[in-house]
């Protein structure tokens, strides 16, 4: 190829343009994925039939609209850059940089607050079902009435004219915002973590790895620990606030993940394999239990209340067709 056609750009700023095209094609791969773990949802909540999914429905649906309008405004905003306002002065990389303030940037922007809005919100209660103590919630839910004022004051911010989340003057609003957003992310799932490992070892100690292994693999325990949006936030933070432009790759992808991640718990939850209050009670009693009575009837015991794939739900057996009603 003709080396005189490549671009004059300075290796600082094309890697930027880079970035931010493949980007979008990074958010699209997720969104995939995203449509795929909405439907296996869905299908599960309707063959569940219970009334009370309605509601998971409803917020399942907010959360697949979020990611839906997200990669839909990030598409039409690089169509604008690179094809349809390519003649703007300084070319793509200028219209990145100081057209941010455009209503379809706007709006994807918000769309992936209200999703991050509701997956902290989802990982809160699930924070509150597994420890059942309040003082555990008051930072997390502090932090997240925090997160939420700043990226109301992030989002008008970056919606004036000539400004964009790249911008040094939005930074006074965004760096507070990612930063709480993020710590959020992690600490939760680290609560999260910590309670559901301790229930872990007193299953595995009690009854042995391989009576309630739906709770207790390896896999179970990263989707009920919300895992991969705690990294991928982790990864954007450190990104963002060094001011690498690596930071870009992460934006679509982030607003996917924190929309895939609240499904996966909760597609466990109409599946009955989510740990539910109940869950852990029954856990907790049997391993107190467990030293007055006969191996063998524990393990009876632990199977007929907390593993609900070894016995079906009937109406005969009301425990285990409540087990799962709780997130």
């Amino acid at each position: 190829m003709n080396s005189s056609w490549a671009t004059q750009d300075p290796p600082g700023l094309l890697w930027f343009e880079q970035t931010d095209n493949a980007a979008v094609y990074i958010g699209g791969i997720a969104y995939g994925i995203h449509i795929a773990v909405f439907f296996m949802c869905t299908h599960y909540m309707i063959q569940e039939g219970r009334r009370s999914n309605l509601k998971w429905f409803a917020f399942i649906s907010v959360l697949f609209a979020s990611g839906t309008i997200n990669i839909c405004m990030n598409m039409h905003y690089a169509e604008l850059a690179w094809i349809d306002e390519r003649d703007y002065p300084g070319g793509p990389l200028a219209f990145l940089l100081q057209q941010e303030s455009l209503t379809t940037a706007t709006v994807g922007n918000s769309a992936s607050i209200i999703a991050t809005f509701l997956a902290q919100g989802l990982l809160i209660i699930r924070v509150h079902i597994v420890w059942r103590k309040w003082y555990i919630l008051v930072i997390p839910v502090c932090m997240w009435l925090a997160s939420a004022a700043m990226s109301a004051l992030f989002t008008t911010q970056a919606a004036l004219p000539n400004s964009s989340i790249w911008a040094n003057g939005t930074r006074n609003f965004a760096v507070p915002f990612w930063s709480l957003s993020m710590s959020l992310n992690i600490l939760l799932t680290i609560l999260l973590a910590i309670k559901l490992l301790y229930m872990r070892r007193i299953i595995v100690a009690t009854i042995g790895p391989q009576h309630g292994k739906m709770y207790t693999d390896i896999t179970a325990m990263i989707i009920e620990c919300a895992l991969p949006y705690a990294l991928v936030s982790l990864v954007f933070i450190v990104l963002y606030g060094i001011g690498n432009t690596a930071e870009t790759l992460f934006l679509p992808l982030l607003a996917q993940v924190e929309c895939i991640t609240p499904m996966l718990v909760l597609l466990r939850v109409a599946r009955g394999r989510a740990w539910s209050h109940d869950t852990i009670s029954q856990a907790n009693l049997s391993s107190v239990r467990f030293n007055n009575m006969d191996v063998s009837e524990t393990i009876g015991e632990i199977q007929t209340v907390g593993v609900s794939d070894h016995f079906p739900k009937t109406a005969s057996n009301p425990t285990l067709r409540n087990i799962d009603s709780n997130v």
